[in-house]
């Protein structure tokens, strides 16, 4: 990249855009978030007045042609995933921002919030709450692993519900082009990233669907003690606690307790797949009272 370019990509400043047109196409209404990678906004599509969600790479990240191939690549791929529990992509491509250019990618508008935001209120989800969100996400990764992706960032802030309440992991595709980077060099991943991280990940390991599994098995532990395990403040402490550890299970968990701890194993080879922690999601329903409906606030305009 060359000087002028990163002058132009250090003058984005996301908050800029709303209000504009955006890629001649999107009415940019709300800046929702912003992070290291992308910056998210609640947008209108003028070809069709629906409200979507719009995220607009970093252009430093997006600058290179290699990059850019690999992104249309990825998200055509992506577009192709169609599932009920996982987010539709139904556009993607290059726009204009300040005196540069970067990658953008347009979603289904999801108005019902985040599992995160569930934690973040203080929220715990029943045994039952959290089986009914475990088999959508196994539904979802089943299917996306059978077609040889991985998303491989899967936490709850991935998991988010439509007004319909029905569940989509996002940014399938999209997490692993952006992250594969941060992951040549450990210690330089987020620590929210690393919490969710399987053991290979912090070994600097090929990866397989197996890593979504133990993220998952993390994150429905979470939802119904209220606790993380292995979770620390430095990204380092975190990753290296959970190599060669079993991930450890709590007597709330109910019959989920044996379930999860499978699908937590620190040797990937030893742990379910995405289809038999279903099935074991599945055997454990006829122990457990029909879920109660999930506290979800919309997030919505």
């Amino acid at each position: 990249m060359e000087s002028g370019e990163q002058t132009t990509s250090r003058s984005f400043q996301p908050g800029d855009l709303v209000g504009d047109l955006f890629a001649d196409r999107f009415r940019m209404l709300r800046l929702v978030s912003t992070g290291a990678n992308t910056a998210i906004f609640d947008a209108t599509d003028d070809e069709n007045g629906r409200t979507v969600t719009l995220k607009v790479i970093r252009p430093r990240l997006a600058a290179s042609p290699s990059f850019r191939n690999r992104f249309d690549e990825t998200m055509r791929a992506v577009a192709a995933l169609s599932h009920p529990n996982i987010a539709a992509v139904y556009d993607w491509g290059l726009a204009r921002v300040a005196d540069t250019s970067t990658a953008y990618v347009v979603n289904e508008y999801l108005a019902g919030g985040s599992l995160r935001d569930l934690f973040d209120r203080g929220r715990r989800l029943s045994p039952s709450q959290a089986l009914a969100i475990g088999l959508d996400v196994c539904r979802a990764l089943d299917h996306a692993h059978r077609r040889r992706f991985v998303h491989a960032e899967l936490n709850p802030s991935k998991i988010v519900f439509g007004d319909d309440r029905r569940l989509r992991i996002i940014d399938f595709g999209l997490a692993r082009l952006l992250s594969t980077p941060a992951w040549e060099r450990p210690d330089s991943v987020p620590t929210h990233v690393a919490w969710y991280a399987a053991p290979e990940q912090g070994l600097g390991q090929r990866i397989d669907a197996r890593a979504d599994v133990y993220a998952l098995a993390l994150t429905l532990h979470e939802a119904v003690t209220g606790t993380l395990p292995f979770k620390s403040d430095s990204t380092v402490a975190c990753l290296s606690a959970r190599v060669g550890k079993l991930m450890p299970v709590s007597a709330d968990l109910g019959p989920l307790a044996s379930i999860l701890e499978r699908a937590g194993r620190p040797d990937s080879a030893e742990r379910s797949t995405a289809a038999e922690l279903g099935r074991g999601l599945l055997s454990a329903a006829a122990k457990l009272p029909r879920p109660e409906p999930l506290p979800l606030l919309s997030t919505g305009l």
